[in-house]
């Protein structure tokens, strides 16, 4: 059983380094939207109107899949000026309260955004304004982005409480 558990572990590590190495090369292509409009604009002082809904929804992405790709490097900031000063009961307990908050804050986020990614999607819902970009593809990454976060923060927490 403890085998399958390591091997699931891995897997979301696998699924998580994956997909953080895949996004990171949307700020790539966000820098060459966003110098297409730059040329288009100066240089032919013909503006477009696609670069800045398309770069928001690629931004969108990339932070929800970026903040997970972090999670895995435990890249995120700490507050350890009070956590080190804390006895190895009190961490233990910080732990727990952190892990609750992580829970209900990803359990809530999943809910919602499944909701909101359906209705999205059953509407064929559209961005406003003159480039009327699709958003139910983006909003359906929001339910898959909060299931992903909350099994990578889930194998940490165990991770850490293992070694």
């Amino acid at each position: 059983m403890r085998e399958k558990v390591k091997r699931f572990f891995s897997l979301i590590d696998a699924v998580t380094e994956k997909i953080g190495r895949g996004i990171s090369l949307l700020i790539l292509v966000m820098m060459l939207v966003t110098a297409v409009e730059v040329i288009a604009r100066y240089a032919f002082n013909n503006p477009t109107v696609w670069v800045w809904p398309i770069n928001r929804q690629l931004f969108g992405v990339y932070i929800l899949f970026g903040g997970i790709y972090t999670l895995l490097h435990g890249g995120h900031i700490r507050v350890e000026v009070f956590y080190n000063r804390f006895s190895a009961k009190m961490k233990s307990v910080a732990g727990v309260i952190a892990l609750i908050c992580f829970l209900s804050f990803l359990g809530v986020l999943f809910w919602q955004g499944t909701w909101m990614a359906g209705n999205s999607l059953m509407c064929g819902e559209r961005a406003s304004g003159a480039f009327r970009i699709p958003l139910y593809p983006f909003k359906t990454l929001v339910p898959i982005a909060a299931l992903l976060f909350l099994l990578q923060g889930i194998v940490n927490f165990f991770r850490k409480g293992v070694k």
